[in-house]
């Protein structure tokens, strides 16, 4: 806690020197970057229209753990309500406790023994208060998951979320198989790896954009 308490302190000494002055201390409050991306619109195009569900891994190509964090790094750039960042990711590349986990799971049929790394994205409840924020976890832990799985898509990995929409009893087997914390809800797996040579993908038409979008 010992770093977030000197920004806690960091923050008080800038709101008083505001409060005095009128200076926007930079170090709490930096100018905000620029839009600018490196990307071209083709390439934007090509980015997000190449992502596809893979569930046909290559069992013998392990991502590298420092691809991973990279990752998992690049996710905590997600936005999420106030700043409080309560996501965590666990990941696993065992494969024995990458099956046990998976036989909780009712969507992996048919590929669970080809998954080379898997990822369990959870939200610390602690962290929301109030009815009104009763739904904001599974908001918030849906982004960060999004986030991770692009991050995955940029490094060249391939994905596939995997629903965990369960009751509390198997949500608390989860937890105690894979070591979650009894505070993190759980809000969806992530299969992890290198497609297999030559694997297909579902096909998944696109809902066209008139379809999708209300112009106001």
């Amino acid at each position: 806690m010992q770093p977030y308490y000197q920004y806690s302190l960091d923050a008080l000494h800038a709101l008083e020197s505001w409060n005095e002055t009128g200076f926007i201390d930079e170090t709490v409050s930096p100018p905000a970057p620029r839009a600018d991306t490196h990307l071209t619109q083709e390439q934007t195009q090509d980015f997000f229209s190449s992502r596809r569900s893979v569930r046909n891994f290559d069992p013998n190509r392990k991502p590298d753990t420092d691809l991973l964090l990279e990752a998992a790094e690049l996710a905590t750039n997600t936005p999420s309500v106030c700043n409080r960042q309560a996501s965590r990711l666990h990941l696993f590349t065992d494969r024995d406790e990458i099956l046990r986990i998976l036989s909780l799971q009712n969507g992996n049929s048919g590929f669970a023994e080809t998954i080379p790394a898997l990822g369990v994205v959870t939200v610390r409840r602690g962290l929301f208060t109030g009815a009104g924020e009763r739904n904001q976890r599974w908001i918030d832990g849906g982004l960060f998951a999004m986030t991770f799985v692009w991050s995955l898509h940029a490094l060249g990995l391939n994905t596939c979320m995997l629903n965990w929409s369960m009751t509390n009893k198997p949500t608390e087997k989860l937890r105690s198989v894979a070591g979650i914390d009894p505070e993190e809800d759980v809000i969806v797996l992530i299969a992890i790896g290198y497609g297999a040579e030559a694997h297909r993908v579902a096909r998944s038409e696109r809902r066209s954009v008139s379809e999708v979008v209300r112009l106001r």
